[in-house]
Formats: C-alpha cells, structure tokens, sequence
C-alpha cells in the first residue's frame, strides 16, 4: 500500500483526501427561517385546534341538563337526514346529536365515510 499511495497515512493524519474525518464543518442554519417556519407551524396547530377546543370548552361551561336540552332542540331521524341538511358531522353537545347516531361512541355523530 505504500508504493501505490506513499503519503497515505499523512493524508489521512492531516484531513486530506483520504481522511476518515469529514473536511466539511456543518453550515449554520439560518435562524430566521427557523423562527418563521415555527411561526407558520405554530399558527397552523392554533388554527385547526380552535374550533376543537371552543366546542370542549362551551361543553366545559354547560350543566348536563343543559347539553341535553341542546341535543334536543333538533330531531334528525338518521344520519342521512343530517347530511341532507349539511349539518354533518354532528359533535356531542351539539343540536341533534343522538349517542344512536354515534356508532363508536367517540362523541362525532354521522361521521364521513369513505
């Protein structure tokens, strides 16, 4: 090895060609695109969580007897007259919610289909 490449283990002990180490130091990032990209995320995280946790927290503030004089104000016979009147998906708390239209009891009646 030392007739076909003769300063080999120089190159190597000095970081040249041949080194196992890598020449290059890591570019810094740059911040402000860091800053704005958790910018955008984080508007994006509020914007899809606040219809959510609006709805918890009217739930929140609300007496059983309360939620359930909501529920009632409306009658839909099935999911398929809520859909017809573009009310679904119909959350627990709101009006014609029924736990008979809630088929996996998470809370979300006439859920979409696909």
């Amino acid at each position: 090895m030392s007739k076909r490449y003769p300063n080999f283990r120089r190159a190597q002990r000095e970081g040249g060609p041949y080194s196992k180490r890598s020449q290059r130091e890591p570019q810094p990032r740059n911040s402000l695109f860091d800053i704005v990209g958790l910018f955008v995320m984080v508007i994006a995280v509020v914007w899809f969580a606040t219809p959510t946790l609006h709805r918890w927290w009217n739930n929140a503030q609300r007496t059983p007897e309360q939620i359930a004089k909501v529920e009632q104000s409306v009658y839909y016979h099935g999911c398929n007259d809520a859909r017809a009147a573009g009310v679904a998906p119909i959350h627990r708390g709101e009006p014609g919610y029924r736990p008979e239209m809630d088929g996996d009891n998470d809370g979300v009646a006439c859920e979409p289909y696909y």
